[in-house]
């Protein structure tokens, strides 16, 4: 950027990257305050270029309160201050807010002195809400398996096991180890038994159960169950296992959401047409109470290829909020019931 006219280099360029929604860049020029927004920049704020005239403190008045203590001031920019890279959270004129990941540059005279500051803002709002939602979920995880001793794990077609810490936690074995091989938390004596099984049951691409007992930390054991579904793509090929492993007469529901998507797809037109009648339903009444066309509940009880995922979901769970209940039973069925 040239500080003298901030012109950006390409137009072109930086609209094709603007045009994307979630970025945006600004300008001054300290001489005779001139300042500029690029028009990604009005639309990351919620601003009207036409009627907005930029200035660095109006970007700075748009930053949360909460916020605005770490955000260089007019001040600091001008004597060549900036704070480096920051993560903060913008209150638009319509109250949303917005996160943002903002960077700074200063740029000086042949003198040495500050001549102008530029920056650009990039929205991150979905990546910190997914990051948030992960953390929720890991302090989930953490805390059913401190209190029932249940975990998931993960594996892709060709056995490249995921497990997480609390595996190595209930085994007592190093986890490098048990995502090697997740058969060595098997006892020696029933190892390639389960192995077998379970391979049978993945090559068949359903759902299945195994019972196997587990070496557990502090040289004890103990026999656990563990359901695997398949997840499946848009194609209908399996592209990974997902696992919840729990000790025996445990009663803790497979609430994960992997494990939900691949026993929502392994769901067919038997178990609907079951919990229907369960609930007394027509095919018309599901079709009203989820919100589908009659034409997609009864492609789903035919068990027609390529229905959308969010039609099926959406169908599951209208049944599970008027009280059905989905669940893995012993040899891989799939149990339907009504609370």
């Amino acid at each position: 950027m040239n500080v003298d006219d901030l012109v950006f280099s390409s137009g072109q360029f930086l609209n094709l990257i603007e045009s994307q929604g979630v970025t945006g860049t600004w300008g001054w020029r300290f001489a005779d305050n001139q300042h500029v927004w690029s028009p990604g920049l009005f639309h990351v704020v919620g601003l009207d270029a036409q009627s907005t005239r930029p200035s660095y403190d109006r970007l700075v008045g748009l930053i949360h309160p909460e916020d605005r203590e770490r955000v260089q001031t007019s001040f600091d920019l001008i004597h060549g201050v900036t704070l480096g890279q920051q993560t903060l959270r913008v209150l638009r004129p319509d109250n949303t807010i917005r996160v943002v990941s903002a960077r700074t540059e200063i740029y000086l005279g042949a003198d040495g002195r500050p001549r102008g500051a530029a920056g650009v803002v990039l929205d991150v709002t979905d990546q910190e809400r997914l990051r948030e939602a992960r953390i929720t979920e890991q302090q989930r995880r953490r805390a059913l398996f401190r209190q029932t001793r249940t975990l998931t794990f993960s594996n892709d077609p060709d056995y490249a096991f995921s497990m997480p810490q609390e595996a190595s936690e209930l085994t007592g074995l190093p986890l490098q180890d048990i995502s090697a091989d997740a058969f060595l938390s098997v006892v020696r004596e029933e190892r390639e038994h389960w192995r077998g099984l379970s391979i049978e049951g993945q090559r068949s691409g359903l759902v299945h159960v195994t019972k196997p007992v587990l070496y557990l930390a502090g040289d004890d054991r103990g026999r656990f169950e563990v359901f695997t579904v398949p997840i499946r793509d848009a194609a209908g090929v399996v592209v990974d296992w997902s696992s919840l492993t729990r000790p025996i007469g445990s009663h803790t529901p497979l609430a994960d959401d992997r494990l939900r998507e691949g026993l929502e797809q392994a769901i067919d037109g038997r178990h609907l047409r079951a919990a229907r009648a369960l609930l007394d339903w027509s095919m018309t009444d599901l079709a009203q109470a989820a919100g589908l066309s009659l034409s997609t509940v009864k492609r789903m009880e035919e068990n027609v290829d390529r229905i959308a995922s969010q039609s099926r979901h959406r169908a599951m769970e209208t049944l599970r909020r008027f009280g059905i209940r989905f669940s893995l039973m012993d040899g891989g069925v799939i149990g339907v019931s009504a609370t």
